[in-house]
C-alpha cells in the first residue's frame, strides 16, 4: 500500500489536546436570612449613617419615618440605568423655601429624560400633587430647618433597557441640615483646581439626571489637590461650572459676572444671586450684572470669586489653582450677596409656603 505525504504528515502531528475542563467554583454557602434577621444586620449598618427625617414613595402613596423602609425596589430603573431625575429645595423656620422653581425645573428635567409624569394627566396637577407630597413629607419629618430631594424615575418593574413595563414613582426624602454637602468652614474661604474632566453633553448638562458621575469625579479631582468641588473649563477655554453649583465671579470694574446656561444646568441659587445683585446695582456697589461667556484670562483677573447652589449655600473661593483670587480672603460683595440671599431665605415672601405643622 502507497503512502501519501499528507498521511505521513497526518502521522507525524502530535495528537489533539483533550478539551479544557471548565473552571470549577465552589464557593462556600450563602447566608440566607430571614426577614427579622436581615432587618437587624441593615439596622446595624444603616444606624451611623446619614439620617433621614421622613421619606414618600408614590408606588404605595404614603410616608414612612422608619429608615429601614426608606428604600426603592432594585429594579427601578432610576438604579438599572440611571433614567431618572431629581430636585431640591430648603426648608426654612418651617416654610419651603423656593419650591416652584425647582419643580417647574424638575418637571422640564423630565420631559427632556421622557419619564411619564407619575401624577395626573398635566404637568400642573403633577406638580400640584408633587407640592403636596413634599410638604406632607416634611411635616412628617418634624423638621423645620431641613433640606429636601426628590426623585422622579420611571420606576421598577424589570431589568430593561427602555422603560416599557415599568410604574413611574416619585419619591421624596427630607434631611437634617448636617446632611448638606457644604460645610460651616467652607464660608471661610476655600481652595479650588481646575479639573480635567469631561464635560456633559448638553442634554445631560440641561438635564438634572440622577447619574452624577461626571460631578463627583469633578470634585473628586478636585479634592485630591487639596480643594472642595472642583472647577470645569469648556473646550473654548470659558468657565463652565463646578461640580454641583455655579460660578460667579466679581471683576475690578465691579461687575458680577456667571456662564450662561447653554451647556450647564439652569442653577436656581445663581438665578437668586443676580436678583440680589440687581439690587446692589441699584446701591452703587456693583455696576452691572451680567451672564456672558466668562475666558480663563478674565476670570483669573476678577477680584471675587465664588460658588452657588441648594438655594443657600454661597461659597467664597479664595485660592485658586494655588494662587489667591483678588486679596485672597472673602470680599465685601460675596459678603453683601450672601447676607440678602439669607435675608430673602428668612423673611421672604414671594419663594415660601408656611407649613402647618401638628
Amino acid at each position: 500500500r502507497r503512502t501519501s505525504p499528507a498521511m505521513v504528515a497526518d502521522a507525524e502531528a502530535p495528537a489533539a489536546a483533550p478539551p479544557a475542563k471548565r473552571a470549577r467554583l465552589a464557593p462556600p454557602p450563602a447566608a440566607v436570612l430571614g426577614r427579622e434577621e436581615y432587618l437587624a444586620k441593615l439596622r446595624a449598618v444603616v444606624k451611623p449613617m446619614v439620617n433621614i427625617g421622613a421619606m414618600y414613595s408614590s408606588l404605595v402613596d404614603a410616608v414612612t419615618t422608619d429608615p429601614e423602609l426608606m428604600s426603592m425596589p432594585i429594579h427601578d430603573h432610576a438604579i438599572v440605568r440611571g433614567h431618572a431625575v431629581f430636585d431640591t429645595c430648603t426648608v426654612a423656620e418651617g416654610k419651603l423655601y423656593r419650591l416652584d422653581i425647582h419643580l417647574d425645573r424638575h418637571l422640564a428635567s423630565a420631559e427632556r429624560a421622557r419619564i411619564p409624569l407619575p401624577f395626573g394627566g398635566s404637568a400642573e396637577e403633577c406638580k400640584a400633587r408633587m407640592r403636596t407630597a413634599i410638604a406632607q413629607t416634611v411635616v412628617a419629618s418634624g423638621l423645620r430647618n431641613a433640606s429636601v430631594r426628590y426623585y422622579t424615575s420611571v420606576g421598577p418593574g424589570n431589568f430593561g433597557v427602555v422603560p416599557a413595563g415599568c410604574t413611574p414613582a416619585f419619591y421624596v426624602v427630607v434631611m437634617g441640615v448636617a446632611a448638606s454637602v457644604v460645610k460651616d468652614l467652607d464660608m471661610q474661604g476655600v481652595s479650588e483646581y481646575t479639573v480635567d474632566v469631561p464635560m456633559k453633553p448638553r442634554l445631560l448638562a440641561n438635564t438634572k439626571t440622577n447619574n452624577y458621575l461626571l460631578n463627583a469625579l469633578t470634585a473628586m479631582a478636585s479634592q485630591d489637590r487639596g480643594g472642595r468641588f472642583g472647577i470645569l473649563v469648556d473646550s473654548t477655554g470659558h468657565i463652565a461650572e463646578s461640580c454641583v453649583m455655579n460660578c460667579v465671579f466679581v471683576t475690578a470694574d465691579r461687575r458680577l459676572i456667571t456662564p450662561p446656561f447653554a451647556d450647564i444646568l439652569a442653577g436656581t441659587t445663581v438665578r437668586k444671586v443676580m436678583e440680589v445683585g440687581r439690587r446692589l446695582v441699584e446701591e452703587g456697589v456693583l455696576a452691572a450684572v451680567s451672564q456672558e461667556p466668562i475666558p480663563v484670562a478674565t476670570a483669573r483677573a476678577c477680584v471675587e470669586m465664588f460658588l452657588t447652589g441648594g438655594d443657600t449655600h454661597l461659597v467664597p473661593v479664595t485660592r485658586w489653582d494655588d494662587k489667591p483670587v483678588g486679596a485672597g480672603e472673602v470680599g465685601g460683595v460675596f459678603r453683601r450677596v450672601a447676607s440678602l440671599v439669607r435675608e430673602d431665605m428668612h423673611g421672604g415672601t414671594g419663594d415660601h409656603y408656611e407649613l402647618e405643622y401638628p
